[in-house]
């Protein structure tokens, strides 16, 4: 027995002897140009051995591959050819050397952080290698710690001037880019990416216009137009360079290839949705979370359920290093799959675990959904303790974001302003005489035409201001007599102990206030936003009164709702007269539209429409404290509408019609509002 054991020992440490792997070593250096050496035991620590000189991939990634090594530790260095130019730490202050342990073909990949000869050779430390550090930094930071790499940002706009490497400012302008999708700013983002876009065009670098149709087509999505999402995705297919098929550039080409399968999905169109996703299967290692994810999915729509939990494992597995919001998404898809087939303990399991990583990564819809959905489960199970914890926590997080919201405004406007700042410096610097030329002329100008209208204009700027004044302290006033209402149902609910109708009327809640506070600061918004914040106002009144009532919003389709501009919170208050005097004195359900028309290019109505008890009969009702409190609202807005047409040469209407059914009883109410669009 002793024998077969000790037989068995010795042929294992044979084969582990005789066993050997194959390391691929790749070196990020965002330094760019100059040859990289690798020096080990392995060729005696030669610095500059041409047998071991990198071969370089791109601008910044170079690689070799070792081949028929055995089985243990490696120690090495990098360096550009000798012991002046060795790789040290990013204060420059000690020289770095990397150790691998080898026990399987294996890839490394590993970020310099700088050069011995950078940090003392004073000819070396020009505006172009500190600007290719501050980039090298800022992009590190990116995603792990976004202040540091705003402040790199910053730093790189006082250098930016004197920048005349084109690849380097495509970089920095990729930066700019970044930077501004994360504060929120995504029409400004779109026209960084697309400078950034031009550069690399004028290159003829297909990787970077690759990454660069990559990011703009993210961009559309996340604001939910496919249509030019796909138009970059494709765009960026079509030039794709063969280095990136390699890791982790082909992690890029997968998520074009999901994104536009996805379209398909969405359509029902399951053969071309398979065949994006077996194009992203094939990139590469073939080895993607992005494909992992988009199967599952596909899986799910066809039935195949054990099939879509498979590939939503093994996408949780590919991405948990390296990409959360794949984890996040994963975990969401599980739970929903657990809770579909009733299976509680495993739903609230990843339903945690998604709510968890929403929280890490700040992502809202998910930390709104996962926590309505784990509180709703906790409520079954009847474990009090949990609803209470995921209660507070929402909460919190709630005031989190509102909080955050503001600061980031606050970047924004300051990281803008640096921007502005530095293109106005550039400019200066290019053609200095010829502006002070024209800013004296401007001034001059400006001068004379102030006093000749100054007398004239200073009772008309008098008056305007006034009228601004009054605008928001009458928007002041409907904001909070709106919040009492919203708060005093939630408060009712707490009350009746409905916890999950009152976790979903706090999420609403929440969303709203959010909408109110970001259009409260505006004179005027978007329709889009409007319809937005009316949506969540219908839904949150619907669930309050047991949905004694429905709503319908109807929208012209050759309306732009994205630019169409009108007065903010003008329409609730008659929404909301109509579901107090209308429909909820009725005694069966009643229901409501609100209908968005395009009278002409410059006219906009807008119609409220209720098949309620209609004005005579409600102003017969004894509910004096009712039609005190809902008339406010509707005196607001009359007092807005005043005020707009004086400040603005407008003529804003109003028009209300009594509706009557065949046999000429009141039959509801019809409001029209027609405003000039802006």
């Amino acid at each position: 027995m002793r024998k077969a054991l000790l037989l068995t020992v010795v042929l294992i440490s044979w084969l582990s002897a005789s066993s050997q792997y194959n390391l691929t070593i790749q070196v990020n250096d965002f330094s760019g140009g100059g040859d990289i050496y690798l020096s080990s035991s392995l060729n005696n620590w030669s610095l500059g051995d041409e047998k071991f000189k990198l071969t370089r991939v791109n601008y910044f990634r170079t690689e070799i591959e070792l081949n028929q090594l055995a089985p243990g530790e490696y120690t090495f260095r990098l360096s550009r050819g000798n012991s002046a130019s060795v790789e040290t730490n990013e204060n420059g202050t000690k020289e770095v050397t990397r150790t691998i342990y080898l026990h399987s073909d294996s890839t490394v990949i590993f970020d310099v952080a700088g050069w011995k000869d950078q940090f003392h050779n004073e000819v070396l430390q020009s505006d172009k290698n500190r600007l290719r550090k501050i980039l090298e930094k800022a992009f590190t930071f990116l995603n792990t710690d976004f202040d540091s790499s705003y402040k790199y940002a910053l730093q790189l706009y006082t250098l930016s001037p004197r920048l005349n490497d084109p690849e380097l400012k495509a970089y920095a302008t990729n930066l700019e880019g970044e930077v501004l999708a994360r504060l929120g700013d995504t029409s400004k983002a779109l026209e960084r990416f697309n400078a950034g876009l031009a550069i690399r065009q004028s290159l003829n670098d297909s990787g970077g216009i690759v990454f660069l149709q990559y990011q703009i087509g993210n961009l559309y999505l996340n604001i939910h137009d496919t249509l030019h999402a796909v138009q970059h995705f494709r765009a960026g297919l079509s030039v794709i360079p063969d280095y990136m098929n390699l890791h982790p550039f082909h992690e890029v080409i997968c998520n074009m290839y999901c994104g536009i399968g996805r379209q398909f999905l969405q359509s029902g169109n399951l053969d071309s949705a398979r065949w994006y996703a077996a194009l992203g299967a094939n990139v590469g290692d073939k080895s993607s979370p992005h494909v992992s994810l988009f199967m599952g999915d596909i899986a799910k729509s066809e039935g195949l359920y054990i099939v879509s939990t498979q590939q939503y494992h093994d996408a949780i597995r590919l991405a948990l290093a390296r990409e959360q919001d794949i984890v996040m998404q994963a975990y969401w898809q599980l739970s929903k799959l657990n809770e579909k087939f009733g299976a509680n303990d495993s739903t609230i399991i990843y339903a945690r675990n998604a709510f968890n990583t929403a929280l890490k990564i700040h992502h809202s819809k998910m930390v709104d959904a996962a926590g309505a959905q784990l509180i709703g489960l906790f409520k079954k199970t009847g474990q009090a303790d949990s609803i209470n914890l995921y209660q507070q926590t929402l909460i919190r997080w709630y005031q989190l974001q509102l909080k955050a919201e503001k600061e980031r405004e606050a970047l924004n406007t300051y990281f803008s302003s640096k921007m502005q700042e530095q293109e106005l410096k550039a400019q200066a610097k290019r053609s200095q005489t010829k502006i002070w030329l024209i800013l004296l002329i401007a001034g001059i100008a400006l001068l004379i035409a102030f006093i000749i209208r100054y007398r004239i204009s200073l009772k008309t700027d008098f008056h305007r201001k006034m009228s601004k004044v009054e605008m928001r302290a009458l928007r002041a006033q409907m904001n909070p007599h709106f919040i009492f209402n919203s708060l005093a149902s939630i408060n009712r609910y707490i009350v009746k102990s409905d916890v999950k109708t009152a976790s979903g009327y706090l999420t609403k809640f929440s969303k709203l206030i959010r909408l109110i506070l970001d259009n409260s600061a505006s004179d005027h918004i978007s329709l889009d936003d409007e319809i937005e914040t009316l949506q969540l106002y219908l839904d949150m009144e619907a669930l309050r009164f047991d949905h004694e009532f429905d709503y319908e919003i109807i929208k012209d389709e050759k309306l732009d709702a994205f630019n169409v501009q009108l007065p903010s919170m003008l329409i609730q208050p008659y929404v909301e007269n109509a579901i107090w005097h209308g429909l909820l004195q009725k005694e069966e359900k009643g229901k409501l539209w609100v209908r968005f028309r395009q009278i002409n290019d410059r006219l906009l109505q807008v119609e409220i429409e209720d098949n309620g008890i209609g004005r005579q009969k409600a102003g017969e009702l004894k509910s004096k404290e009712l039609v005190k409190k809902k008339s406010y609202g509707m005196q607001i807005s009359s007092d807005r509408i005043q005020l707009i047409n004086s400040q603005y040469q407008l003529n804003n209407s109003v028009a209300i019609h009594d509706l009557t059914d065949a046999n000429g009883n009141a039959g509801g109410t019809l409001i029209i509002l027609q405003i000039p669009i802006t």
